[in-house]
Order: C-alpha cells, then structure tokens, then sequence
C-alpha cells in the first residue's frame, strides 16, 4: 500500500464528516477506497445532498482511506489511557497495515507486544532478503600481515624489544556486523516477551529462524546511536534492517513514542485497533488479577469451556457472557462490558436472560463514562430475586484509581 503526499484528517471514534464526492468516487463512479480498508469494514459511507458523509465505525489507528487521504483515528480519551490498556489486555495486534506511519515523541511507555509484532514485521522481510553481509574491520596481533599499523606495533611490540609480532588491521567479509549482533540480541529480548500460545507461533517461529540463521554471530545490546548501524547496509536490506532496529531502540528506552500522528516522529508499522474488544479485554484482566485474592475467578464466557446453555431442556442457544464471577463452583454474579456511551434495551435483555439461565444473584453492566456520570448505579431486581447494576467507568482520568474505586464498589455485590 503506497501512500505518497497524503493529506492527513483527524477524525475521533465513531464521528461522522462529510466529504466532497469527488474525493471518495472517481469520474467513472468507481469508489477511490483502497482495497485493504474496504476489506476492514472500518468506515461507513452514506450519500448526502452536500457530498458523501463517512463514519468511523469503532475503529482507531492511522487508516489510509484513498491514495490521497488518510484517516488519524483518535479515541475520545487521553492517548496514554489507551497504552495504558493495551498494557493490560488480551490485544493481538493482528490489524497491521501494510504502511508505514511515524508515531508522535511521548514520554511513555509502548505496549511492548506492539513492539514485538512491530519488530517481527520487519524480521520477516530481514529472513527474505538475506541477512545482510559485508565488510568490516578486525585488529590483528600476531606474526607479520600486510597493512600494518606502524604506531600501535611500536607502542605493543618493539618499544617492548619483540621484532617478530605486529598489530594490523584486517578486513572481513562476512555476517558479523553490528546490525546483525544488535538485531540478534532484539531476537532473544522479543522472545522472552511474546506469550507463549497459538495466536503467536507465527512471531515465535520467526525469531526463532532469525537466531538459528545468526547462530555464529554474538548478540550485541544496542547502546544510543546503535541504530545509525543500518545505514552502513546495502540498499535491498537498509530500510528493513532500520526499522527493526527503531523498534529496539523504542524496546531499549531510547525513545520513547505515543499513539498520535507526528509527521516527524519514529516510523513503524501502523495498527489499527478495535476499542470494543480492547475495553473488554482490560476490564476483564483488571477483575481478574485483583479479585485473585479474594479467591475469586473471573471467567470469559466466550470461550467454549464456559458456556452455559441458554434452556434447561436444549443445548441450542449458549449464552457467552463477558464476565463470570465464579468462587469455587459458585457462580456470583454475571457481567457484560460495552463499549458504547448508552445501555441499550438489547443490551438490557442480554444480561436478564443470562443471569436467569445461570441463576446467578448478580448481573451488571459495565461501560465507560462519557459525561462525568461516574461510578455504581442499582438498575432494579426481577421476580428471580437477582438484582442488576450499572457501572461507568471513567477512562479519561487516573486509569489506576478508577479501576481500583470499580474493583472496591463491584467486589461489595458480591460480599
């Protein structure tokens, strides 16, 4: 996907503007959309009178639409609430675009799988081309040599009254140059990061044929300026070789990068990412790794293993909630996380329907706050005698604080 001289518009989550026709159809009537964001379902275009209005669809990341206009999706919270999440949940970085954007100077930390799937995305293209070899200076000691260094032999050897050995400088062709020892070493910092399950064996498997293919080669770890090492390369292996090594300098703390569009910022591979999977993932990682000591599980409930059936007398409509508060083989409560600022009525109806089939005491609601209406709300209770809440969670202030206020009113319900 080549996008030269794009015109970059900023545009926040699920936000609607309308654009001249002429910039999203051709003269054919044929879409300008590039075949890869069609293919994502990221925006929805409907015809007005004024043009065509487009709409984020949930999506946010750096989307280029056509070969002339890219999308700066932005979430409608602090951009370090959003590394902040990623930190915590389940994300598998798996929606990478084949293009290149700079990520904006920030003083904090990257998620570092972003980094590792950032860093295997240049590997793979190092492991097609061929690792990069050439020439590069030896010292030499020992018996006489061509090129001898004339001081340094006067100042080791004769000075000390040897007239048989000399220093001299020696030039090898091979593998061993900094960039492979400096890429080596990411190889086996990544590794000890990437998880150790399916949706990673591709990454896992590409490092682990970066390292047998630089297996007589010592890793080196990058020291600050390291990553000029690559400039030194040949041309079909510069580019690729330069981007892994911006992902390890990012990796090592040399620069530190942020979610936003910065023209003049470190250049990687963009991502795109869903917030309704990433605010599900991190609420139900922030519940589990904080009731753990009230010895209290947090089950998802999409997994098959924790499906319960919808009927008494049939198996043909499981429910899958979010969350399921489990102590010992108690069920204590059941939880559905929404990212959206309004619990609609079929939102309502889920919830009921699977507390009642699991016959769990509590059902709740979680999503985030999008007026400063924060906190615990009581929704009501059913002949059942389950009783249903609401909780909003703010995602705009102290992630920290708010998780723990959310863990405090919730773990209350269960007590």
């Amino acid at each position: 996907m080549q996008i030269a001289r794009a015109r970059v518009i900023d545009l926040h989550e699920r936000e609607a503007r309308i654009f001249p026709r002429s910039d999203l159809v051709d003269s054919h009537g044929q879409s300008r959309l590039l075949p890869e964001t069609r293919q994502l379902s990221a925006v929805e275009l409907r015809e007005v009178v004024t043009g065509i209005e487009l709409k984020a669809l949930g999506l946010i990341g750096y989307l280029p639409l056509t070969a002339e206009i890219v999308l700066n999706l932005r979430p409608k919270f602090p951009l370090e609430n959003l590394w902040a999440m990623l930190t915590i949940s389940d994300e598998t970085y798996d929606r990478l675009l084949p293009v290149l954007r700079s990520y904006q100077t920030s003083n904090v930390s990257a998620p570092h799988l972003l980094l590792a799937k950032a860093f295997c995305h240049y590997l793979e293209k190092i492991l097609t081309v061929g690792a990069a070899r050439g020439y590069y200076q030896e010292p030499y000691r020992g018996h006489f040599k061509p090129k001898v260094n004339f001081g340094r032999t006067v100042t080791n050897f004769l000075s000390r009254g040897d007239d048989v050995n000399v220093v001299s400088d020696t030039f090898t062709f091979s593998s061993n140059l900094l960039a492979n020892r400096l890429v080596k070493s990411a190889c086996v910092t990544f590794l000890r990061l990437i998880p150790r399950n399916a949706s990673w064996d591709k990454e896992r498997r590409l490092i682990l044929d970066a390292l047998r293919t630089l297996n007589n080669i010592n890793s080196q770890p990058m020291q600050l300026g390291d990553e000029a090492s690559s400039q030194s390369l040949p041309m079909w292996v510069r580019d690729a070789y330069d981007g892994a090594l911006t992902v390890y300098g990012v990796m090592s703390g040399f620069t530190k990068i942020g979610f936003s569009y910065d023209a003049q910022g470190s250049e990687m591979p963009s991502f795109l990412f869903s917030l309704d999977r990433i605010f599900e993932s991190f609420v139900r990682n922030t519940f589990r790794s904080s009731l753990r000591e009230n010895s209290i599980a947090v089950l998802d409930g999409n997994a098959s293993s924790n499906q319960h059936p919808l009927f008494v007398d049939n198996k043909r409509f499981p429910i899958k909630p979010d969350l399921i508060f489990k102590k010992g083989r108690t069920v204590l409560g059941i939880g559905e996380v929404k990212y959206k600022p309004k619990i609609e009525e079929t939102d309502r109806y889920q919830v009921i329907s699977h507390v009642i089939a699991i016959g769990a005491p509590v059902g709740i609601w979680i999503s985030p706050a999008t007026n400063g209406n924060v906190g615990l709300e009581y929704v009501g209770s059913v002949g059942a005698g389950a009783k249903f809440y609401h909780y909003r969670l703010d995602i705009g202030g102290n992630m920290a604080l708010n998780c723990a206020n959310m863990i405090r009113e919730v773990l209350a319900l269960f007590l």
